[in-house]
């Protein structure tokens, strides 16, 4: 099966039928700036008004704006909420839940499974990885009545074992970053099963990203990205379905209102029923294309940075001590402050990171320092496991 491009898919065998909207949606809770001398309790660790500030914003200009949209434009979709979004959306802007559910009962979107805490735990430890992971489905059972039926893990973390214990956990879907590695022999435009038989979706990461990250690129070679261009190089593409996940934050906040993005998504289905194209959501792809077969990771890979391995996280010597004295952290009293620092956002912004990946790190690093998450997330332990 054929590699794709890192630009367009360019093929000459048109055949693919359903394309695959996913769309992360989670916000961190912040760790405010610290020093050492202060004297405060484990639950004023967090950076309240930060938090605030930036998932009102957020939500003005993205999650309500784009919901709504795809809404009204009867797009399929399939979100993943983490518990840490779920609970800053209902304590910042409950209007972003109110518009989520209206899309989930229109019956174009489906909701996913993951973390809770939007954490690492199925690196370290499978118990807290279960746990978390059955916090976040009654969480969503509770806010949305909405049992899930697929999985994705935390920055679409990924290997044979997790696959085996989100079947496990009665899931029936799950799915993962199509690397480099990957794509070379499986084209991420077809289903596959994982060795332990759930159903696997790899994310299309060049045409992903042409939306994402190059939606408002003058300098791209594709630019501009017009609906009808983009789903022409869908419909080229040679496959069944094509996967296109990517953060929610893409729609009014990395590409701003101003880029014309909401308009894209305006045109989207115009375009994709000219070109006998359907949106599905992923809980619904198995019942309609056939599995091309088994595939195998081993090796655990992420959708992070352009290593899409676990280097985002634990790729430094900061981040594997603040990491292993997370783990060793024994205030039980105040656990689920712990389980709120085990997200891994928390982590990723002490990545030093390389060239390529700087401006990722750049703006989602509410310190501007990797050095400075570092200090602060220490002191925060500190606070935390020494009460």
């Amino acid at each position: 099966m054929g590699k794709i491009s890192h630009e367009n898919t360019g093929g000459v065998q048109i055949s693919m039928e359903d394309i695959i909207f996913y769309f992360e949606l989670h916000q961190p809770f912040r760790i405010r700036p610290l020093r050492m001398q202060d004297k405060i309790s484990p639950e004023d660790i967090f950076w309240e008004e930060k938090n605030m500030e930036i998932f009102r914003r957020i939500s003005e200009d993205a999650y309500i704006p784009a919901t709504k949209t795809f809404m009204e434009s009867g797009i399929h979709s399939t979100f993943s909420l983490s518990g840490t979004f779920i609970e800053q959306a209902l304590k910042y802007n409950p209007k972003t839940i109110d518009v989520i559910d209206d899309y989930v009962r229109s019956g174009l979107c489906e909701l996913m499974g993951e973390t809770y805490f939007h954490s690492l735990a199925s690196v370290w430890n499978e118990d807290e990885f279960i746990e978390q992971v059955n916090d976040q489905r009654k969480l969503i059972r509770d806010t949305f009545n909405y049992v899930p039926e697929s999985f994705r893990n935390t920055e679409l973390i990924y290997n044979n074992r997790i696959a085996e214990i989100a079947r496990d956990l009665g899931f029936k879907n799950i799915i993962a970053e199509g690397t480099d590695n990957i794509i070379k022999n499986y084209n991420p435009d077809y289903r596959y099963l994982a060795p332990s038989g759930i159903n696997l979706y790899l994310r299309n990461y060049a045409m992903s990203d042409n939306i994402s990250f190059r939606f408002s690129n003058d300098q791209w070679s594709g630019y501009p990205l017009t609906a009808e261009k983009f789903i022409k190089w869908a419909k080229e593409s040679p496959g069944d379905i094509m996967n296109l996940f990517m953060d929610y934050e893409t729609f009014g906040e990395h590409q701003k209102k101003e880029s014309g993005i909401f308009e894209f998504i305006k045109y989207l289905p115009g375009y994709i029923e000219e070109y006998g194209l359907k949106t599905m959501n992923i809980r619904e792809i198995s019942a309609h294309h056939r599995s091309m077969g088994t595939v195998s990771i081993d090796k655990t890979t992420s959708w992070a940075d352009a290593g899409r391995d676990l280097s985002a996280w634990l790729g430094n010597s900061m981040q594997q001590e603040a990491f292993d004295r997370l783990k060793s952290c024994n205030n039980f009293d105040k656990r689920k402050i712990w389980r709120y620092m085990q997200t891994s956002d928390l982590i990723y912004y002490m990545s030093m990171g390389n060239p390529e990946d700087f401006s990722v790190h750049q703006y989602f690093n509410p310190y501007r320092s990797p050095y400075l998450a570092f200090i602060y997330y220490m002191f925060a332990l500190d606070i935390l496991c020494n009460k």
